[in-house]
């Protein structure tokens, strides 16, 4: 079984390449996400579905990736730098016209019996509303 930080590290792999098939296999089938808008879903569907919608508005890929664990192996931090363009509008941030930005983002996995249970992705919202305002 892969460790903690093979598996982070291929998600965000496969999240980059857009390979949701990939993605699927590696998280359980009832993770839960806490997404940088500050919605929480659960389940590998409506997760899917969150990542499409947020690609959508957002052309985005993870760069600069630094991947850090706890002792025990279940937790792993990935700092990354997140490089995208503003494609279409999304409800809560500035209108889109193709703006391009990078920002610092951060993502968090909880991993147990080899698949991901928890993600959660941060970033500083006023950072990145400012990139987008520009």
């Amino acid at each position: 079984m892969p460790d903690a930080q093979t598996i982070a590290s291929r998600f965000i792999d496969a999240l980059n390449e857009r390979d949701f098939e990939a993605m699927s296999r590696l998280v359980d089938e009832d993770v839960e996400l806490d997404s940088l808008t500050g919605q929480r879903t659960l389940g590998v569907g409506p997760l899917r579905a969150w990542v499409m919608s947020y690609l959508r508005h957002f052309d985005e890929s993870f760069g600069d990736i630094v991947l850090m664990h706890d002792a025990f192996g279940q937790r792993v931090a990935a700092d990354t730098t997140a490089r995208g363009t503003y494609r279409e509008t999304m409800a809560g941030f500035p209108e889109a016209s193709g703006q391009s930005y990078s920002v610092p983002s951060v993502f968090i996995f909880e991993i147990e019996g080899g698949v991901i249970t928890r993600l959660s992705h941060y970033r500083n919202i006023r950072i990145f509303e400012r990139e987008l305002a520009r």
